[in-house]
């Protein structure tokens, strides 16, 4: 009996003394054309979990056990695993935009960048349901399709996500994104192109969170002006104030009557004479204060600290932004989203355009499957939480905590890449064809120089050293 190895496979073959085969056995499934069953569905797998083949051949070579080789596993990523992952996503999102066509719809909309700064290759933008944080569409864009420029990456992944939906018939009547200057000039009154606006029928709403976050940033910095330290301790209720007129306010003039009532309860003026709107009251909407409130260091009137206040609250940039406020809306969810795409995309990793387009899909399908997930209850029905405790704000907290994660999808995938395979007539031998949108058909590389031959380089560094 003799054993040899083809890839992950192990065979066993029996011989007669005179050299003539007995038997055979395979520990895997052959497919057709000598494709080992093991050696396709761990090239699957690897995608489909999110790893990398390189860890994984390394975790089997410490093990010493028998692999797929890297030239088999990118070959079936290529030609079965890929196409499998955006087929399965037609299928599903059909069933996810199927409950919203001809329906009013919020979406939220943010870019995720492949790596940091302005050196990025890919944009992916997704666009999620405001009211069930469903993903819709998310769509990847490559620099090379944006003349090498990242900064603008984001508004084409936009643009494409609003024209697939209204292709689709769903009706968006309002997108709430970041402040990104590109998407903004797009929403804004006038187009800079045809003087009119670009999507007239849609509203366009800022996430509450970033400008909470911005104007917190902008009041520490100004409390750290000399004379206006005092002014860093209200920070935090300055924040928390403007998220309370936010939520509440209906109208502009609602907004602006209660958002400057902070310029009078920081001096500790509870009541005033003249209201800042027709319609607004002369005093603080808040009940009778706590001890800790009334311990709590006012401001001088007309003091540095109260003047440096009085220009954050009544900056006109700032108040002309108000209508975007207004809905309180928060892409908080896709935040999360993109805290997962990680498991799938490291930044630390390079991707074709054909793979790192599909390893977002992925992503987009496992959130989906995965954003209705129930709570654990306890015995008598109740909620079970965890605590955690945040390192920034330095608090102990709690969260509810969900039932494990279902990967029914996966079972799903790995069915199609069988059948794909066993459909396939050709082969991996064949020619490898670039499709009609890759970008690699722009250029070859996102260097804005063309590469010159490897031994001329070579023979540069040589002269150099």
């Amino acid at each position: 009996m003799t054993t040899s190895t083809v890839g992950s496979a192990l065979y066993l073959t029996w011989k007669c003394l005179n050299g003539h085969v007995v038997y055979k056995w395979v520990s895997q499934p052959v497919l057709n054309r000598g494709l080992h069953g093991g050696d396709l569905l761990s090239a699957a797998a690897i995608v489909a979990s999110g790893n990398n083949f390189a860890k994984i051949a390394l975790f089997a070579k410490f093990m010493k056990l028998n692999f797929l080789g890297s030239n088999t596993f990118t070959n079936i990523q290529r030609q079965y695993v890929v196409p499998s992952i955006e087929e399965l996503w037609e299928s599903k999102q059909q069933d996810v935009i199927r409950t919203f066509q001809n329906q009013d719809v919020v979406i939220l909309g943010d870019g995720r960048m492949d790596s940091p700064g302005f050196s990025a290759q890919y944009c992916s933008y997704t666009a999620m349901d405001n009211s069930s944080k469903k993903i819709l569409t998310v769509k990847t864009v490559d620099k090379r399709e944006t003349q090498l420029k990242s900064t603008t990456m984001e508004k084409e992944g936009f643009q494409r996500v609003l024209k697939e939906l209204k292709d689709k018939q769903v009706k968006v009547i309002e997108v709430v994104t970041d402040a990104h200057i590109g998407i903004g000039a797009l929403m804004s009154k006038y187009s800079y192109v045809c003087f009119e606006k670009e999507y007239p029928d849609i509203k366009h709403s800022f996430d509450i969170w970033h400008a909470a976050k911005n104007l917190g940033k902008k009041v520490v910095a100004a409390g750290l002006q000399k004379g206006c330290k005092p002014l860093q301790q209200w920070s935090h209720d300055i924040v928390n104030h403007f998220w309370y007129c936010c939520q509440h306010a209906n109208t502009y003039d609602e907004f602006i009557d209660l958002w400057a009532s902070i310029l009078h309860h920081v001096v500790n003026e509870h009541e005033w004479i003249l209201p800042y709107t027709i319609d607004g009251q002369a005093r603080c909407l808040h009940g009778p204060l706590t001890e800790e409130e009334r311990t709590k260091q006012w401001l001088s009137k007309g003091s540095q600290a109260h003047d440096a206040l009085r220009k954050l609250v009544l900056d006109v940039r700032f108040l002309g932004k108000v209508s975007y406020f207004l809905n309180f809306r928060s892409t908080a969810e896709l935040e999360n989203f993109h805290q997962l795409v990680l498991m799938y995309c490291a930044k630390r990793f390079s991707y074709t355009p054909p793979v790192y387009n599909a390893r977002i899909l992925l992503a987009a399908m496992d959130y989906n499957e995965n954003v209705e997930k129930p709570v654990k209850r306890n015995k008598d029905g109740s909620i079970r939480y965890q605590r955690n405790f945040n390192k920034k704000s330095g608090r102990w907290a709690v969260h509810p905590v969900k039932e494990k994660k279902s990967y029914a999808h996966v079972e799903q995938l790995l069915e199609i890449v069988a059948e794909n395979r066993l459909a396939d007539k050709a082969g991996m031998g064949k020619k490898v064809v670039l499709a009609a949108t890759d970008p690699r058909k722009i250029r070859k590389t996102i260097a804005p120089v063309t590469p010159p031959p490897t031994a001329q380089l070579v023979e540069k560094r040589k002269k150099a050293d």
